[in-house]
Parts: C-alpha cells; sequence; structure tokens
C-alpha cells in the first residue's frame, strides 16, 4: 500500500466519521447454492441457514422490505441501530426490518457476539440482546473467552431475568446457530456483494453509505422506503402521534 493510499482512506474515515468499517472479509461460501435465494425477500427457516428465520421488526409479509447487513462489534453499526430502531418506530407494520449477521475479520469477538444474539433468540430476547450489545460495547468488545461468555451472560440476564442462563451459555455453541451466522455472511458477500458494514438494502436497492452523515443516510434510507410504499398505495412517512 503506498504513501497515497493510505492518506486516501485516513481522509475517508475522518470524513465519515467511522459510519463504515473497512476490513478483511472471509472467504466466500461456495458449499451453498446461494443462487436459489432472494436476498431481498425475508427467508425462513431451512437446511443452509440452520432452520433458523430471519429475525425482521415489523409483519414478515410487508411490501417494503428493508435488509441491514452488520457487525455486532462494528462502531458505525452500533450507532446506526438506534437509529434503525426509531424507523421501525415511525413506520410501524409497513415496513419490514430484517437484520442479518455480516461479522468482519479484524472484529475479534464478532461472531461470539452474533452467536450470543442467536442465542438469546432461542428463548424470544434476540433484538433485546442485539441492541443491549451495541449499547454495551465497550464492556465485551475486548474481552476473551470464559470472560467474554461471562459477560454475555449478565448481559442476557439483565435483559431476561427469567431467562435460562444455562442454556443461553450453551446456546452460544450450538451448530445450528453457525449455519445461520455464515449463511447470513454468505448470502452478503455472494448475493449482495457487501464489502462493508453496516450495508443496507430497500427491497433489494442499496443505500449509499459512505457519505455524508448518519443523518444523511437515515434520509435516504427514509425517501427510499417512502417511494418504495407509494408505489403500493400504502401512506408514507413517520406514523401520526394519537393525543394522550
Amino acid at each position: 500500500m503506498n504513501k497515497f493510499t493510505v492518506v486516501a482512506i485516513v481522509f475517508i474515515i475522518a470524513c465519515f466519521g467511522g459510519l463504515v468499517a473497512w476490513s478483511s472479509l472471509r472467504t466466500a461460501d461456495t458449499s451453498t447454492d446461494y443462487s436459489k435465494y432472494n436476498s431481498a425477500e425475508i427467508i425462513n427457516g431451512n437446511e443452509d441457514n440452520g432452520g433458523i428465520d430471519e429475525h425482521v421488526r415489523g409483519k414478515v409479509d410487508s411490501k417494503v422490505i428493508v435488509v441491514e447487513y452488520a457487525d455486532v462489534q462494528c462502531p458505525g453499526c452500533a450507532s446506526m441501530m438506534p437509529r434503525m430502531s426509531k424507523m421501525h418506530e415511525q413506520y410501524g407494520d409497513r415496513v419490514a426490518f430484517v437484520f442479518r449477521n455480516f461479522p468482519i475479520n479484524g472484529h475479534q469477538n464478532a461472531r461470539a457476539a452474533s452467536a450470543a444474539c442467536e442465542s438469546a433468540g432461542f428463548q424470544g430476547y434476540y433484538w433485546e440482546m442485539l441492541e443491549t450489545l451495541y449499547s454495551n460495547r465497550n464492556d465485551w468488545i475486548e474481552a476473551t473467552g470464559n470472560s467474554r461468555t461471562d459477560i454475555f451472560a449478565r448481559l442476557f440476564k439483565e435483559i431476561a431475568p427469567d431467562g435460562d442462563e444455562e442454556k443461553f451459555r450453551s446456546g452460544m455453541n450450538d451448530s445450528r446457530i453457525e449455519k445461520k451466522v455464515n449463511f447470513d455472511y454468505g448470502l452478503g458477500r455472494n448475493v449482495d456483494k457487501v464489502s462493508a458494514t453496516p450495508a443496507i438494502y430497500v427491497n433489494g436497492e442499496a443505500i449509499e453509505i459512505g457519505e455524508g452523515t448518519f443523518e444523511d443516510v437515515v434520509k435516504r434510507i427514509s425517501d427510499k422506503i417512502d417511494s418504495e410504499l407509494e408505489k403500493v398505495g400504502e401512506k408514507t412517512g413517520p406514523l401520526e402521534k394519537t393525543a394522550e
């Protein structure tokens, strides 16, 4: 890498405020026939993804589907999380928001964090675990081994006081979860050509992430959502708040 390239990369990161996490990617999975999948649609559990359904906020039969590929350790993805949650609240059941795992090499705990979310999902706490891992990144991003698992278990018990901690811990090593994470990653690499996180698609069309602020990105997503809603005769814009 020459001096000009290094300077250019530093300039890009400075301008975008760390929104996009660039890193080396894993070798593409060639054992799964991804050509049979439409990545713009919600994918039910099957043999390729460990039998785990897509994680969706909103109605699964919505005409507008927003797909996000993200790395749970990625700081830019962590900053996008509350913004994506707010959009879900604003659009309600008119839009389905899907999260797919895309752990990037160089983020040592990204796959373990994805496994923690999937394991919490076995007990019905997927989104809560995802949000708490993002909001408590500093607690676990440098942890290793049993210490890391202990932190994940503690956070799980905070969001699920009646949850089964031992089931959560053992679930993190479940082979179904490994297949799910690998499937999500392979779908992103092979079908949507994801090269950085977060990567966001609205009805299969990629949203430009690397230019402007987070608010600029949110506006591009919202504009595309409204365009797609209009096509199917649905009301555009945020839900109207009713008087209390």
